[in-house]
């Protein structure tokens, strides 16, 4: 895996961490157990270099979509809800993505 995948690697594992502390001072234990989740596998991809820490990141951050949105539509807009969800569920994938894709078969 190249320096730079690495790098971003343990920046979204230092982002989701944060967003697991939040979590959990917020109160918001579902998320939390998501996070948790989602910071193992992204741990599987950064130690093990395995696509199922990928894959598993990936579950996650559509439970994370999922809880965000059922939890929060009658809060306000919903449309502006279900989109910041969205641009946050799909924010750390899609980045851990582009700096892995060139890996992904030498991934195990």
């Amino acid at each position: 895996m190249k320096r730079s995948a690495k790098i971003w690697l343990w920046v979204a594992l230092v982002l989701c961490a944060a967003t697991t502390v939040l979590n959990l001072t917020e109160g918001r234990i579902p998320s939390v157990v998501i996070a948790l989740v989602s910071l193992v596998g992204l741990a599987v991809l950064l130690f093990a270099q395995k696509k199922a820490g990928f894959i598993l990141m990936c579950c996650c951050y559509v439970l994370s979509f999922l809880v965000a949105v059922s939890g929060n539509l009658s809060a306000g807009n919903p449309v502006v809800i279900l989109v910041m969800s969205l641009v946050g569920s799909l924010l750390v994938p899609v980045i851990t993505w582009l700096f892995i894709r060139s890996d992904w078969k030498q991934l195990g």
